[in-house]
């Protein structure tokens, strides 16, 4: 049961992050929702006034994480989604972008859990989830050198905090999903919509992306007490894809 547990979630304003705020508020959470998008945050806020506290920031502001999370209740679970995708290929290749993407996708969670550690801000028995990717630790794409070695990285980082949590009997996974229905899917411009219903053809079960609600299921059994002997692990929902 999640209900009355205060979880806070980044990336609150788009895509997984959004839809698993929504989904914790309708179980009855207290969600701390972190995002860049105000008006989204002002919409989560007005539709469950008594269970939203949000925090417009930016999470590459990282000389600001101590200041910004003081004032946090006590937290039973996190819920790390912020993320960008960007195309990046090796003959092409920008630093510029290369850090951007590694500043939101990598430091940030590592930074955040680091932070929220540091500040006793997480319950005995607190769950974090770490949004990964099956692309970096499972597979590779041509193009995605930063987005893979980011959300390979999360994976690396939750075996090793969950030795250092585990005393604390705080637990970090890892879910990675294969292509997920979201705005930061479908904001993918270089990819066409033919080359797009050709790659879904390549998961197995049923031919299609998962749906984003399969993705926050999962998020929701990664907090909830049903996977309470789960730490350093790493969920694989990706209909079929990485078992060819």
């Amino acid at each position: 049961m999640l209900q009355d547990k205060n979880i806070l979630v980044t990336g609150a304003t788009s895509g997984i992050g959004y839809a698993a705020a929504c989904d914790l508020l309708d179980a009855g959470v207290n969600v701390v929702a972190v995002g860049r998008n105000v008006e989204r945050l002002a919409k989560l806020a007005q539709h469950h006034p008594s269970q939203v506290q949000t925090i417009a920031f930016d999470l590459t502001r990282f000389a600001d994480y101590r200041t910004t999370f003081a004032g946090l209740p006590a937290l039973d679970g996190v819920v790390c989604s912020a993320g960008v995708a960007d195309s990046n290929p090796l003959r092409f290749f920008s630093l510029e972008k290369y850090q951007r993407l590694i500043d939101i996708n990598q430091t940030a969670p590592i930074a955040l859990v680091a932070e929220l550690a540091r500040a006793g801000k997480l319950r005995s028995g607190a769950s974090i989830v770490l949004l990964a990717s099956i692309l970096g630790p499972k597979i590779g794409r041509p193009g995605a050198t930063a987005y893979a070695s980011s959300k390979a990285a999360l994976t690396g980082f939750a075996k090793v905090a969950a030795l250092e949590l585990a005393n604390k009997l705080v637990r970090i996974n890892c879910l990675l999903p294969g292509m997920v229905d979201t705005e930061l899917a479908d904001g993918q411009t270089e990819v066409s919509q033919e080359a797009r219903q050709a790659d879904m053809q390549r998961y197995p079960l049923g031919k299609r992306y998962a749906q984003v609600g399969e993705v926050t299921a999962a998020i929701r059994f990664l907090l909830s007490t049903e996977s309470s002997f789960m730490t350093g692990q790493e969920l694989i929902i990706d209909g079929g894809f990485c078992s060819q």
